[in-house]
C-alpha cells in the first residue's frame, strides 16, 4: 500500500480518507499512519486534520463528497479563474472522471441553470461535451441523460424502484449510480458546498 514518491504527495481516495481518520480517532498516530501509508508526518497531519475537516464523503465509492469550508470551495474550483462571488453561485461540481484523471469540471448552478465547463484534456473524445465550449444547460442534462440508463428501457419501474426514486431525474441517478455505464470506464464525481 505504501507508495513514497520523494517531493510528490500522493493523494488518496475517499475510502482512504475515511479509514485513516477512524484509525487515527481509535488512537493510531499520525507518525504510524505516514510510516504505513508511505507519506510523510506534514502530509499524513495535513489528510486527517484539514481535508477531513473540510470534506465529508457521502458514499463508499468516491463520487459523492459535501466541501464544508468555504476555502476549500475555493481551493477546490481555483482552475476556473472566478471571483468569490461568482463561485458562491455554484453549488455543485460535477467531475467526469478516466480514473484518477479529471476530463472535464462542470460547476453547477441550479438557482439559475448554468453551468460553467473547464476541459482537462485537449481530445474532444474524451471530453463531455466533445467540441462545445459553451454549452447550455440542456446540453447538461442530455449529458447526464447519457450517463443514465435510458428513459425507454424495459422494466424502467423496477429500475427506479432499485434506486428508490418515483420518476426519471437524471440528476438524481446520476448521484446514485456515479454515472457508471458498462461500455466505458468513466464516471462522475459530484461535489456540494454545504453547511
Amino acid at each position: 500500500m505504501a507508495n513514497n514518491r520523494s517531493g510528490r504527495k500522493r493523494r488518496f481516495k475517499n475510502d482512504d480518507i475515511n479509514k485513516i481518520i477512524k484509525e487515527h480517532s481509535n488512537g493510531r498516530s499520525v507518525s504510524e499512519l505516514a510510516k504505513e501509508y508511505g507519506v510523510s508526518r506534514q502530509t499524513m497531519s495535513f489528510y486527517i486534520h484539514e481535508v477531513a475537516a473540510e470534506l465529508e464523503m457521502s458514499n463508499s465509492d468516491n463520487t459523492a463528497c459535501l466541501v464544508r469550508e468555504m476555502t476549500y470551495w475555493k481551493k477546490l474550483n481555483r482552475d476556473f479563474n472566478l471571483t468569490a462571488e461568482e463561485l458562491s453561485r455554484y453549488k455543485a461540481r460535477y467531475d467526469y472522471m478516466l480514473g484518477d484523471d479529471i476530463l472535464t469540471s462542470i460547476l453547477v448552478d441550479f438557482l439559475h441553470e448554468q453551468i460553467n465547463v473547464l476541459d482537462f484534456t485537449s481530445h474532444p473524445m474524451k471530453r463531455a461535451f466533445g467540441v462545445k465550449k459553451r454549452p447550455s444547460w440542456d446540453d447538461f442534462v442530455s449529458f447526464l441523460e447519457d450517463r443514465c440508463v435510458p428513459r425507454s428501457r424495459d422494466h424502467m419501474k423496477l429500475i427506479l424502484y432499485d434506486y428508490k426514486l418515483d420518476s426519471y431525474d437524471p440528476f438524481a441517478i446520476v448521484e446514485r449510480t456515479g454515472g457508471r455505464m458498462a461500455e466505458d470506464e468513466r464516471y462522475i464525481k459530484i461535489y456540494r458546498i454545504g453547511a
